[in-house]
C-alpha cells in the first residue's frame, strides 16, 4: 500500500510539473522575424507585428526611463523622464552610432516633474541622415548636465513591416515630429 501511495505521488509531481513547464513555455515570448512574418499568410493587416519587435527591456538611468534595449527602424522609441526637480532646466540629447545629435528633448521642472515622449528614427535630410545605415546600430542618449553618462540602445537592421516607404529616400519628410505626452493620458 505505502509503495502504491508513493508511486502515485511521484506521478502527481511529474504531472504537475509538466504541465506548469508547459505552461511557462507557451506562454513565453517568442520573437520572429520581418521575413518571417512576411512568409506568414494567416496575418490580418500586420494584426501578428507585436511578434517582430523586441519585447520590453527598461533601460534607466536617473529619472531617465528608455521601454526597450533593441528597436527596429520604424518602431516608437518611448521615453520617460521622472523626478525632474523644481528649479532644474536641462535637455535630453540622443545620438546617432556615428554621432549625429538627432533630437533634443528640453524640459523644466518649474513646469513638470514628469514628462513622456516618444519619436521614431526616420531619414532626416536637414540633419544629413539620408542612409538608413546611419540609423542602425547603438544610439546613446545623454543629459546635458551629465554629458559623462550615456543611456545606450539598438536599432537593428530589421524595418517594422509596413514602414519601408520611410526608409528609401531622404526626400520624404520625418516618419514622425516628436510630441509631448501629457502625462495625465498615459498611465
Amino acid at each position: 500500500m505505502n509503495r502504491n501511495v508513493g508511486i502515485a505521488i511521484v506521478v502527481g509531481i511529474i504531472l504537475i510539473v509538466g504541465v506548469i513547464s508547459f505552461q511557462i513555455y507557451d506562454s513565453s515570448y517568442k520573437r520572429s522575424t520581418v521575413e518571417e512574418y512576411y512568409l506568414d499568410t494567416t496575418h490580418d493587416d500586420e494584426q501578428n507585428i507585436k511578434h517582430v519587435v523586441y519585447p520590453e527591456n527598461p533601460q534607466t538611468m536617473y529619472g531617465l526611463v528608455i521601454s526597450k534595449d533593441k528597436y527596429l527602424l520604424g518602431e516608437n522609441i518611448f521615453v520617460r523622464i521622472t523626478g525632474i526637480p523644481i528649479g532644474l532646466k536641462d535637455s535630453l540629447y540622443f545620438y546617432t552610432p556615428n554621432g549625429i545629435k538627432y533630437l533634443t528633448l528640453s524640459f523644466d521642472g518649474d513646469e513638470k516633474s514628469y514628462v513622456k515622449y516618444y519619436f521614431k528614427p526616420s531619414l532626416r535630410k536637414n540633419i544629413g541622415i539620408c542612409d538608413k545605415e546611419q540609423l542602425i546600430g547603438e544610439w546613446s542618449a545623454m543629459f546635458g548636465f551629465l554629458p559623462n553618462e550615456r543611456l545606450h540602445f539598438e536599432i537593428v537592421d530589421e524595418i517594422l513591416p509596413g514602414s519601408e516607404e520611410w526608409f528609401v529616400s531622404c526626400e520624404t519628410e520625418s516618419l514622425l515630429i516628436p510630441e509631448f505626452i501629457e502625462p495625465s493620458l498615459i498611465p
